[in-house]
């Protein structure tokens, strides 16, 4: 919660506890081992509907929910595009392969990542991956709400 609320500033609201847990409830019944997904989701439609404001970090919370971050897998758990880690990690990928010229710069990229932040090849490109998708996806999204005015 530390990272997360290093990333949204003052606006994580204490008070918001209950819709957290509801939220991370959702997500957990989303998985296919989970919960019944509409008794789970009862208490964070209440939230909701009311006239109960929503701080910036719950807001997160609902977009992760809305993209599918918050399932439960049944693999191993893997770190969502707005992890802490791997932001850092693909802005440090991006900054080097803006910076270096020539051939084989991803390569050099990986490496320099790997080097600075102790993040693996494989485990960086998923991560580049799934931070190209979201920033696909909210470019999509930002795009249908624009042309729907």
């Amino acid at each position: 919660m530390d990272k997360v609320h290093k990333l949204i500033g003052d606006e994580c609201n204490v008070g918001t506890n209950n819709i957290n847990h509801a939220i991370r409830r959702v997500g957990r019944a989303m998985s296919p081992k989970g919960e019944n997904y509409y008794a789970a989701g009862a208490e964070l439609a209440e939230y909701l509907i009311s006239d109960e404001p929503i701080d910036r970090s719950t807001r997160l919370m609902l977009a992760e929910l809305v993209l599918g971050e918050l399932r439960r897998s049944p693999t191993k758990p893997t770190l969502s595009a707005s992890n802490p880690k791997v932001i850092e990690a693909v802005k440090e990928y991006d900054r080097f392969i803006s910076l270096e010229l020539g051939e084989g710069k991803q390569h050099a990229a990986e490496h320099h990542v790997f080097e600075e932040l102790g993040v693996k090849r494989g485990a960086l490109r998923n991560w580049i991956k799934i931070v190209r998708e979201r920033e696909a996806a909210v470019a999509e999204a930002k795009g249908s709400v624009i042309r729907s005015k």
